[in-house]
């Protein structure tokens, strides 16, 4: 099963004509804006993980990838 994200970029890249992408792109878009804060989130925590090896950062990266299953995981 693949995940949404796949499916529209999936979509985006199979349809070579600008009117065709126009739909997968703004979809992908309209999604990824939806989750910009819980995509910010992972930053942080990928951030700290590298920088610090902050003992907290294990817990929120893994919080701020579980945000993000609904999207990049598997359906």
């Amino acid at each position: 099963m693949i995940s949404l994200y796949d499916e529209l970029a999936d979509r985006l890249h199979t349809d070579s004509t600008a009117r065709g992408r126009n739909g997968p792109r703004a979809d992908i878009g309209m999604l990824l804006f939806a989750q910009r804060d819980d995509i910010h989130d992972l930053w942080i925590a990928v951030d700290m993980f590298d920088r610090h090896s902050d003992p907290s950062a294990r817990e929120r990266l893994h919080t701020a990838m579980e945000k993000l299953r609904p999207l990049f995981g598997e359906r």
